[in-house]
């Protein structure tokens, strides 16, 4: 489509994972750019905003920055911006923001947000706020309700409540897929290779939030081909001082992939973290769990 006009429309927001509520949001800036025959961009930060602020309270995020930008760009946007989140940016005032930070770097025609976004100094801006700077400096404001999907809000808080709460199978309705880590397969202590169920050990690229500690079925993609699998995360409380690991048995595998790329899709969980008395009450238990999730998940109609 050729630009008809060199105006931007502009999506504010972090959108952490791009869930179906941030999805709602983009399409929208998209459908508004093509109407008008211009561009369309998101603008959001490198960094949550709590990482500066509080950063006690700063939550793990769901997708990786390079993770976010594949996704929203997938879905139309002409262009995304990922700007640091500084002191500097922090303490603009509402105004100073939208003048001085978002108006000296787009011809801003319209922006688009949710219904909870909040701007500038101490969040002290929000979408009435935006609304009337918008008919100040001559820009479009559209402020998109909530989506409310089984009774809930969709929001990216209880999208990773969720998933540490090891609830994977209910991700989807929110998130708009399954929940997915990548990483590197590295060389762990090779317990599983002694006792015939072999595990690959993942690294992750980047800090994500996790499901919680436990076993789960789960989806893993590796050389261009995928592979049923199951997966352990947790400390392994059975040995004692066991570093935090990510360790997946895949189903019909037996290859060499030290140093591969893996993607992990979480699916369903099989059951929590147990101390087990010794080795073998643990090797019976895998082989268990292995049983387990072939029978009710792998072969289910």
């Amino acid at each position: 489509m050729k630009k008809r006009n060199n105006q931007t429309m502009l999506a504010l927001g972090f959108f952490d994972g791009v869930h179906n509520g941030h999805k709602t949001l983009i399409n929208q800036t998209v459908t508004i750019a093509q109407k008008n025959q211009c561009a369309s961009a998101v603008l959001t930060f490198k960094e949550h905003p709590l990482r500066l602020i509080f950063p006690a309270y700063a939550p793990s995020m769901i997708t990786t920055n390079d993770e976010k930008v594949a996704i929203i760009k997938s879905m139309g946007i002409d262009e995304v911006d990922i700007n640091p989140f500084d002191e500097a940016l922090m303490n603009l005032s509402p105004e100073e923001f939208v003048r001085d930070y978002l108006l000296s770097r787009y011809h801003v025609g319209h922006i688009v947000v949710g219904f909870n976004y909040t701007f500038g100094y101490k969040g002290e801006g929000n979408t009435d706020t935006l609304m009337a700077l918008g008919k100040k400096y001559g820009f479009g404001v559209s402020v998109m309700p909530p989506t409310v999907i089984d009774g809930q809000t969709v929001s990216s808080t209880l999208i990773r409540d969720l998933i540490a709460s090891g609830k994977v199978s209910e991700v989807e309705t929110f998130l708009g897929r399954k929940y997915t880590i990548n990483g590197s397969v590295v060389i762990g202590k090779r317990l599983g290779h002694t006792f015939g169920i072999p595990t690959a050990n993942l690294k992750l690229s980047d800090t994500v939030i996790l499901p919680g500690a436990g076993v789960y079925f789960t989806r893993v993609r590796v050389r261009g081909r995928s592979y049923d699998g199951i997966t352990n995360l947790g400390h392994n409380p059975t040995f004692e001082q066991h570093p935090y690991s990510i360790e997946t048995h895949l189903y019909d595998f037996s290859d060499n992939i030290y140093g591969e790329v893996m993607s992990v899709t979480f699916l369903e969980r099989v059951r929590g973290e147990i101390k087990f008395d010794s080795l073998d009450e643990l090797i019976a238990q895998i082989k268990k769990d292995i049983a387990f999730a072939d029978e009710h998940f792998r072969h289910r109609k």
